[in-house]
């Protein structure tokens, strides 16, 4: 049986940790990328001020020209705050070393965060 945290208990966990393992081990590390780690980054990618579109456009750079190209951006995301919490999450990501396979999956993370964002932020306009 797993045991359910609740994402307030998420916003403390180690990102770029949580995506170099789950970029290169398969089973548990690879779930929690894209459960927990994906929930703190949407924490903490609100609490540094990206929004869901600038992650989504991330995604497809990365998917398109790879962890380099990424990497070789000047601004992935504005302001200060969020480019040094995305930047840590590519370098967490080119870590694990260029390969297609692991460059698309890290893609299809930011693309998960980007819509738990999307998510969060329409849920809040409801009122929810």
């Amino acid at each position: 049986m797993t045991t359910v945290r609740p994402d307030a208990e998420l916003a403390d966990l180690d990102v770029p940790t949580a995506i170099t393992r789950g970029l290169l081990l398969a089973g548990g590390p690879r779930q929690a990328l894209f459960t927990e780690a994906a929930i703190a980054a949407t924490h903490h990618a609100e609490a540094a001020g990206v929004g869901p579109y600038p992650l989504s456009f991330l995604a497809q750079h990365v998917r398109a020209g790879g962890f380099a190209a990424a990497l070789d951006l000047p601004e992935p995301v504005i302001g200060q705050t969020g480019r040094t919490l995305v930047r840590s999450w590519l370098q967490a990501a080119a870590a694990s070393g260029a390969d297609l396979g692991r460059e698309h999956l890290f893609a299809r993370w930011l693309a998960e965060v980007s819509a738990l964002l999307a998510l969060r932020r329409d849920l809040r306009e409801l009122g929810a």
